[in-house]
């Protein structure tokens, strides 16, 4: 066999493991995660929350950002069965969608609260998808990092 040969069959046996690989990362996909489109499929998985958190993840196929945080989205929503997870691609006939619900950058989320409406919105990067995940995980077991007033105001006088 050729070099050339070689380099081809190797070509094509790598293109194949890539189908593979795409199509395991598809049937990863949690069951609590829906792909919208449209606004109106968006509006119509909001108001199917029935008291849920939703959790929405913005991107794009060609951002590599937005592929990176793809295995920890999906582990995420993993982890919270009960709550709502939407995927929003950017695509050209939705791009006035991402505009319209003013998605400064990719990957970028919200977290809606079901009495609240949207609570978050932030960044999703690797960088800041720690604290994202951290948000998630308070609005759905129902805590809060805040400080109390009180306990707050009484530190800072110690500190005088």
């Amino acid at each position: 066999m050729s070099n050339f040969e070689r380099r081809m069959r190797s070509l094509v046996d790598t293109q194949q493991k890539k189908k593979i690989s795409r199509s395991a990362a598809k049937s990863n996909r949690p069951q609590n995660l829906q792909v919208v489109t449209t606004l109106g499929e968006y509006d119509k998985a909001l108001k199917s929350a029935n008291g849920r958190i939703v959790v929405v993840r913005f991107h794009a196929k060609w951002c590599k950002a937005c592929q990176a945080v793809t295995s920890s989205y999906y582990r995420l929503a993993n982890g919270y069965e009960d709550a709502i997870f939407i995927d929003v691609p950017v695509t050209e006939k939705n791009a006035n969608l991402h505009q319209g619900l003013a998605v400064p950058s990719l990957p970028f989320g919200h977290i809606y609260h079901p009495t609240g409406g949207l609570v978050e919105e932030m960044k999703m990067s690797k960088k800041f998808f720690p604290k994202f995940s951290r948000y998630v995980t308070s609005y759905i077991q129902g805590e809060c990092d805040l400080k109390d007033e009180l306990s707050f105001n009484s530190i800072n006088k110690e500190q005088e």
